[in-house]
Formats: structure tokens, sequence, C-alpha cells
């Protein structure tokens, strides 16, 4: 398609919405203008404006960045029948035969979403305009405007009555959806910053104190450059971009959920512990693609699963309660999990609607008692990872710590026997 093609201005008369369609794609939209795809509304158009005109004089020469985004977003989880197209300046066709009219509509929504954020910041409900083509006329598009809270409302009802998988851990994504668990399709990966990094991820054990009994096991996470394999400390992860953090959330759960199904032979949890970063949570795509997740290990347990929000510093307790409660359906528990021990009152969590709070053990147990002081006045839960020895954890417990693990050498693998949890 030339960019100086020539345009046609179009008016669907339902709504007055104006489409500029290039001449050089009526070739194609002939080929779709009989299609019952139409009538299904499985062809939606995903409009720009919001970006062109946030970038003003820069559009001409930024466009071609925003059209590759958005297509490698799409080619992710498009399908192999999938269809796309550029029809305007602003204006892609995405055409999803392979699924039903809601989940196309909403994966739309989630992918101009990604690239409101990445091209701005956010992505405000003003400019997430996605609309379904109802007809195609020698060249020219009718189209009306989708609801999008509508939307998202159907799309998180469809998934919370999406009916668990089978308990061996390796359940394939529900009819309908595009989505896959597979570890190789998040890790290794290109950041934001052009490295080459590789998640990966261990399962802890997970004791309660007062029983001295395992719960499960919590998902440890690593993120390692290539091909030095470096691991990246907390904070130069914390840094890292949205998109990135998305991917290292994903690769850590599917790799995860892989070692279960594989090293247990399918054998059920009590629960699992699930990390998953605010910024992902807080993301319409992140939590839809996490919803497969969280059905996928709900086949692994028996009593439930535990999501454990990481990087909470600084979050308004309004906006951790909203994203959590989306994806607390999938869930037995939410737990907040922070990066260091605080030095001030935790008390602005009370109201954020987390049922626990978690932390790796600080280098000294003065700080771990400051911080399960602060937590008390939150929570009753709380969680102190990867203690020194088992002498702590009786301290800790002490302190009104619930659970803990243990950073030893046989906490560090997921077959620690049942033995090992009677020392505590």
């Amino acid at each position: 398609m030339h960019d100086d093609a020539p345009l046609t201005p179009v008016q669907d008369p339902a709504t007055g919405v104006t489409r500029i369609v290039s001449a050089d794609a009526r070739q194609a939209l002939e080929a779709l203008k009989a299609s019952p795809l139409l009538a299904e509304g499985k062809v939606c158009l995903v409009g720009f404006e919001a970006v062109r005109a946030r970038m003003g004089v820069r559009w001409p020469i930024r466009r071609e960045m925003v059209y590759e985004h958005f297509q490698r977003t799409l080619q992710r989880q498009l399908g192999p029948h999938g269809y796309y197209l550029r029809v305007s300046d602003t204006d892609y066709l995405v055409s999803q035969p392979g699924v039903g009219r809601l989940a196309g509509q909403a994966y739309c929504l989630n992918c101009l979403r990604e690239v409101l954020h990445y091209f701005l910041g956010e992505a405000l409900l003003s400019d997430t305009i996605v609309h379904e083509i109802t007809a195609i006329e020698e060249g020219r598009i009718a189209a009306r405007p989708l609801d999008v809270n509508a939307v998202d409302e159907a799309e998180a009802q469809s998934a919370a009555r999406a009916p668990p998988p089978a308990p061996t851990g390796r359940t394939s994504p529900p009819a309908g959806s595009m989505r896959m668990i597979s570890q190789d399709r998040w890790t290794p990966f290109v950041a934001n910053d052009g490295r080459k990094l590789r998640a990966s991820c261990a399962l802890e054990p997970v004791f309660q104190l007062k029983t001295q009994r395992r719960i499960g096991y919590r998902m440890v996470r690593r993120v390692l450059t290539l091909p030095s394999e470096t691991a990246l400390s907390p904070a130069e992860v914390r840094r890292l971009s949205s998109i990135d953090i998305e991917k290292i959330d994903f690769a850590t759960l599917a790799r995860g959920l892989d070692r279960i199904s594989q090293d247990d032979g399918g054998e059920r949890q009590p629960t699992l512990i699930l990390p998953v970063s605010f910024v992902t949570l807080s993301s319409h795509r992140g939590r839809a693609i996490l919803a497969d997740f969280f059905r996928a290990a709900q086949g692994s347990v028996n009593q439930g699963l535990i999501c454990e929000v990481c990087d909470i510093e600084g979050v308004p307790p309004g906006a951790l309660l909203a994203a959590t409660s989306l994806i607390r359906p999938f869930c037995l528990f939410v737990v907040g999990r922070l990066s260091e021990a605080p030095t001030t009152s935790l008390k602005g969590l009370k109201d954020a609607g987390l049922q626990g709070l978690s932390i790796d053990c600080p280098a000294s147990f003065e700080s771990e008692a400051d911080f399960v002081a602060f937590a008390k006045t939150v929570t009753k839960t709380i969680m102190l990872y990867r203690l020194a020895n088992v002498r702590q954890a009786a301290m800790a417990g002490l302190l009104g710590a619930t659970h803990a693990s243990l950073a030893t050498a046989q906490s560090k693998v997921h077959y620690v026997d049942e033995r090992d949890a009677a020392a505590l």
C-alpha cells in the first residue's frame, strides 16, 4: 500500500462515523464484502486517531513504528486464519474467523490498548476506538462503534464462567480462545532496551508455621540476560517496560505450570502461589491472558490459587483494589508482595483488597520484625520467604508471621519431601 494513494471519505449513515479508505485497499475489501463474517460481527476496524493527534507533527515520521508495533501485537495471537489490512492512515481492518464475535472484539481492544500504552503511556477510554464493520461497498466501509465497557464486562463474565481444565496441568486453552500457555512463546525475548532476556522459574515449598505443614509451592522467577546468563536485580527488573514485565510474568507462569505437570506426574498440590506484577494485572490485555494461566493452574491444586501481586509500592489503594477485584474469581486469596522492608506504616494498604502480605526475608532480623509489626496492622496473613534456617522460622512465628519458606538447599528444589516440613 502506498501512503500517497487516493483516499475516499466514507460516512456510516447509522452512526455518522467517517472512515477514510485507501484506494489501494479496495481490491482486498471486495473479497470481504460478501463474506458472512460481516453479519457475524467478526470484522473490526481499529483506529489510531488518538496516537496521530497526540504525536502531531511527529506522526509522519513515527507512524511506521506504530504500524509495525500493532502488526506484531496482532500476530502474536491472531491465529492461522486471521487477517488484517491497513485501509487508511490511521485504521486497520482485522478479520478473525476462527474466534467468536466477543473474543475477537475484546482482542482488538486489547491490542489497541497495548499500542496506546506503548506510545502514549496510557489508554484512555476516549482514545480506545474500535468499530464493528457492518458493510463494505465499492471500497467504502460502514461501521458502528463498540461499547468498550460492555465488551470488557462480557469478556470478563465469559472468562469467569469458563470451566476449569482437567487436572493434568497441560490443559488446552478454552474453545474459541486464541491464547496459548507455551513457555516458548514468551521466553527468551528482546526487551525494549535491546537486551535479550530469558525468564526462568523455580518452585519453592511454603509452610504454614502453626501447623508445620506444606501448603504448596510458590513460583520464584529470575530474569537473565543472554548470552551471559547474568541475573537482573529486582530493581533492574522494575525498570523494564510494562510490555517486558508482562512477558516475564507470562513466562514465569508457563514455566512453573510446566514444571508442576512434568515433574509431579500431574499430582495436585494443596495450592500454588502465582506471582503477577501490578502493571500486568492493571492491563486489560494482561488480565485476559492471565485468566488462561489461572484456569490452567486451577487444575493443579486441591484448595485453590493464591495470586501474589508484586511491585505494589506507591500504587494507590483504590487502583490496587480495582485491579485485584477482576482476578479474584480465579483465586482463593490475593496477597501483596513488597520489594523491601517498609520503614513506615502500611495502613494505606488496609483498603486495597489484599488478604495477606509477603516479602523476601530482609538481611537483618530486626527489619523482619518491623515488617511483621507493620503488616499486622493490615492483615492476619504474613508470609516471609527464604528464611535462613529453622530457628529463624520459629522466631518469625513468635513475631506473628503465618507462613514461610527456607533458603536452604532443600527448599530450592520443588521435590522437598514432606518430612522436611516436620523440622518446622
